[in-house]
């Protein structure tokens, strides 16, 4: 699900989202079409934007690059500043902010059998993380929901019985950057991906 929010941070106030859309069910990429509807129904004009919050996943490889792109390019032509927000942890948060008080696990798809795993503990009604980010095994999951731990993650109901249906949204990515005090620079924006890139040489052409 591709989502897209205006959120109005003042000093000292509490951050209020403006307007969101989304356009969960659609096979496509319409990043540009979201933003312009978003910015519409907010009354905003692009000069008004002064800061771009990025959920840089886990979560699908390439809608997160698209993000970081037009993030990228929005910084150059406007000099916004940009703020990189983990997807886990704007999950978590809009869990947090749904009244989840015990300690809860996200779990999102890494594909090749694995997936990505967090835990969370949630104090005064915000999620703290006590398990960073890392891979693991189905069979790990599995025994997460045995213990009688709560499970949220984006499409994993139907392969991993027992898990919440839960998918992290622009509103609360809006919503953690606020309140972060530093910026992320547009060079080192980039998607969270924790398996080492290999890449493995073409052989050489054959002729007949």
């Amino acid at each position: 699900m591709r989502s897209v929010a205006a959120v109005k941070a003042e000093p000292g106030e509490q951050p209020t989202v403006v307007a969101t859309v989304s356009d969960a069910g659609s096979k496509g990429t319409r990043a540009f079409q979201l933003i312009s509807t978003v910015l519409k129904n907010a009354a905003w004009k692009r000069e008004e934007v002064d800061a771009i919050a990025v959920g840089l996943g886990p979560g699908s490889y390439h809608g997160v690059r698209v993000a970081i792109a037009i993030a990228q390019g929005w910084s150059v032509a406007r000099q916004v500043r940009l703020i990189g927000v983990s997807s886990a942890d704007a999950l978590a948060a809009m869990i947090a902010l749904k009244g989840q008080q015990e300690p809860f696990a996200v779990a999102i798809d890494a594909q090749r059998g694995e997936f990505y795993r967090a835990d969370y503990m949630v104090e005064s009604g915000v999620a703290r993380v006590v398990g960073t980010l890392r891979l693991v095994k189905a069979a790990d999951i599995e025994q997460c929901l045995k213990s009688a731990k709560n499970v949220f993650g984006p499409d994993l109901p139907d392969r991993l019985p027992g898990v919440r249906e839960a998918f992290p949204v622009a509103a609360t990515v809006g919503f953690l950057a606020a309140k972060m005090p530093i910026e992320t620079s547009a060079a080192s924006l980039e998607p969270i991906y924790l398996r080492e890139t290999a890449f493995v040489k073409a052989p050489p052409p054959r002729f007949a």
